[in-house]
């Protein structure tokens, strides 16, 4: 939804092929919650294959729960006016549309625990299980979070992430690392 200048204009859109990969993309992420990751530690990451490893998470995650996230507005649509399509867009506003509204702070949500999810089992991301990083918990390499200390580390690495302090002591821990207590290791791919 964009509203300009008194103009609005709405779309949403979704292809069975993006809901056969958000299908596929699920599938993995529960794959890697069963897998027993790797425990041998090979070292520091760099910090670019820390950075590759989110960008990979944030590009998954995103795709992977818009396609479902865009089924709510497409369902609206489809009962105002009785007709089911894939794709629509129209140049004003009717009641509705608050009701797709409500599925950002879910979209928001799903995502965050995408990221907290995996620490609270002791498992790795798909961006970490790609570039083989493991974050480890405040007493040693084996173990998990609690909901509470992934909601943190979460919210704190996202933030570390988006800022310019990038500064690691010697055992390549970040201000954001310290903070939650953790530390993120360079694991082998066997």
């Amino acid at each position: 939804m964009e509203s300009k200048s008194g103009e609005t204009s709405i779309s949403a859109g979704s292809h069975p092929a993006m809901l056969l990969w958000s299908a596929i993309a699920i599938a993995l992420f529960i794959l890697l919650m069963v897998k027993e990751p790797n425990a041998v530690v090979e070292g520091i990451p760099t910090r670019k294959r820390r950075i590759f490893a989110f960008l990979i998470d944030f590009w998954f995650s995103l795709l992977t729960l818009s396609a479902f996230g865009a089924l709510l507005p497409l369902l609206l649509e489809a009962v105002r006016t009785g007709h089911f399509a894939w794709h629509f867009q129209r140049n004003y506003s009717v009641n509705t549309d608050g009701l797709s509204a409500v599925s950002i702070p879910l979209f928001v949500a799903l995502i965050t625990l995408y990221f907290a999810f995996p620490l609270t089992r002791g498992r790795q991301t798909v961006g970490c299980f790609i570039m083989r990083l493991r974050v480890t918990p405040p007493f040693g390499d084996q173990g998990c979070f609690t909901v509470r200390a992934a909601l943190r580390r979460t919210f704190c690495a996202f933030f570390g992430l988006c800022s310019i302090d990038w500064d690691r002591d010697g055992y390549g821990r970040t201000w954001y690392d310290r903070e939650t207590d953790s530390t993120v290791v360079l694991v082998s791919d066997q």
